[in-house]
């Protein structure tokens, strides 16, 4: 089939990516003159990592991150363990560990893994139409046709309007969100690898050390309590003043340039489906859901690979009953994770006495139990190993 993907971010590579090791033509159509990608670094929980490594580059991927061998965890604002998990046990139960990479290399990492002339930027596409026997997209004053079109736009979606107009879209959790990356970390610096949390104010603190000596980090807070943006790099220092020492000492080591801030968003509730005749939708643009449990791009991940598996050597005629079929084994899986991450927000967001009780159930929870818990949302298997892929 000749198969269109929308939007040129991780989610829009990694299927384009797996359409093309199904071994369909495929053409990446990305609205900036140029392919690039924003953002820090990006955590990977176990399901991602398998899910990358379906695709093909679970070898560079292992190779690029750095193993932290206590695990990730969720930790008092002092850094004292709240709910822990035994790394090693994680791992024997899904098959990966949690590893974290700097976001742009990932990126540069799916499109070299493309065929040469995959992608074409400065391309924004207006609409794309499913006709019967194949879509159309338009893309200004020109049209492109294929057999199949898989819209992966991001979050803010400018086709899933289109596409769904009955549908709410997307709305702002009111809570602000920052990422960076400290280039240097002081070599006396222990890190609390996972996060952070503060009874007082809701506030979060996250952080990955990479395998190349610096750390990715990120902080979130209620949307109210936002200062200034031109204050807001040493706010956010200060009022980390008495947390664990890494908190303020990696804002401190981030350019306040460098540092990304946007509100984190979700869909205001699930699609009522992820695919319309010939058109699919993937990734953020499909299911886009605030980070609390570090699922976005590994969701991504996850939808391209099973749209892989169901593409499989299809032919043309074949394009809506596979997309149909796409939908049914993806759709279930993160509609759940939709409504657990919009759970996980506000849990891990309490304040003042509910925040305080809430740490005294997390340290409740046996290690081994909290391993398990999260090795069953972690766990991944693609398609083909479990269920029949009919064409």
């Amino acid at each position: 089939m000749d198969i269109t993907v929308i939007g040129g971010g991780l989610g829009g590579l990694a299927a384009a990516l797996a359409a093309q090791r199904a071994g369909h033509q495929v053409t990446v159509l990305e609205r900036s003159p140029r392919l690039r990608d924003h953002g820090a670094g990006v955590g990977l929980p176990p399901n991602g990592v398998l899910a990358l490594e379906a695709l093909g580059l679970g070898e560079q991927v292992r190779a690029q991150a750095a193993i932290h061998e206590q695990g990730a965890g969720l930790h008092d604002r002092h850094g004292r363990p709240l709910l822990a998990t035994d790394r090693a046990a994680l791992e024997a139960r899904t098959g990966a560990s949690v590893l974290a990479v700097r976001r742009t290399w990932l990126h540069a990492l799916l499109a070299e893994a493309l065929d040469p002339g995959t992608i074409r930027t400065g391309s924004p596409v207006s609409s794309v139409i499913d006709r019967g026997d194949g879509v159309t997209l338009r893309i200004g004053e020109d049209s492109l046709h294929a057999d199949a079109a898989i819209v992966a736009d991001g979050a803010r979606s400018r086709l899933r309007g289109a596409l769904f107009p009955e549908h709410p879209g997307l709305e702002g959790s009111g809570e602000y969100a920052a990422r960076g990356i400290a280039e240097h970390v002081p070599s006396d610096l222990a890190l609390p690898v996972g996060e952070l949390l503060d009874h007082r104010t809701g506030d979060r603190f996250g952080c990955y050390p990479l395998s190349d000596g610096s750390a990715y980090w990120y902080a979130a807070w209620d949307a109210s309590a936002d200062p200034p943006a031109e204050h807001r790099h040493d706010w956010l220092q200060s009022r980390r003043a008495d947390w664990h020492p890494s908190a303020a000492a990696l804002i401190g080591a981030t350019a306040a340039a460098d540092v990304h801030v946007v509100e984190t968003a979700r869909l205001t509730r699930p699609l009522p489906s992820l695919s319309r005749g010939r058109i699919a939708m993937l990734g953020d643009a499909a299911h886009a859901m605030t980070p609390d449990l570090g699922q976005g791009a590994c969701q991504a991940f996850e939808d391209a690979v099973v749209l892989g598996e169901v593409l499989g050597d299809a032919r043309p005629h074949r394009a809506h009953a596979v997309l149909r079929e796409y939908d049914a084994i993806r759709r279930p899986r993160t509609t759940a994770l939709l409504r657990d991450s919009r759970r996980m927000n506000r849990v891990l967001r309490l304040a003042g006495p509910p925040g305080r009780w809430r740490d005294a159930v997390f340290r409740s929870v046996p290690k081994a139990l909290g391993t398990r818990v999260l090795a069953a949302q972690f766990r991944f298997e693609p398609v083909g190993r479990d269920a029949p892929v009919r064409h």
